[in-house]
């Protein structure tokens, strides 16, 4: 697990270069969960390496500590699209939570925010 405190986004001070993007997905929570009488959505964000796909930090809202710590631990390191039926296959299997369908459809949002700002940014051939 990655521990508490450290990472590249702590302490207010951004400390990736300019080929780091942050994308963030969102959900509607299930009413059955005690964060949907506070919030309406779950959203999941991620910073990310553009150049290989590679997920750098992670942060999820409504979810308690603990939890946000271990999906960071599922999500940190591997590739967003490369690696995205491992990553939903871990969720499945391993985060066992009313919030985990959310979940998933947050990372199905981000994926798919993912893929169109790419669409929208790809440089043209000259």
């Amino acid at each position: 697990m990655v521990p508490r405190g450290k990472g590249p986004l702590r302490g207010g001070k951004m400390k990736h270069g300019k080929d780091v993007i942050y994308v963030v997905g969102y959900a509607r929570l299930p009413a059955e969960t005690a964060a949907k009488h506070v919030y309406d959505m779950l959203s999941l964000g991620i910073a990310l390496e553009r150049a290989s796909g590679r997920i750098l930090e992670v942060s999820c809202t409504d979810l308690p500590p603990y939890g946000n710590e271990f999906i960071r631990d599922i999500l940190l390191g591997k590739k967003l699209e490369e690696d995205l039926s491992t990553i939903t296959e871990e969720i499945r299997s391993r985060y066992i939570c009313r919030t985990s369908n959310a979940l998933l459809a947050a990372l199905e949002d981000l994926v798919k925010r993912f893929k169109e700002h790419e669409r929208r940014t790809r440089k043209k051939p000259e």
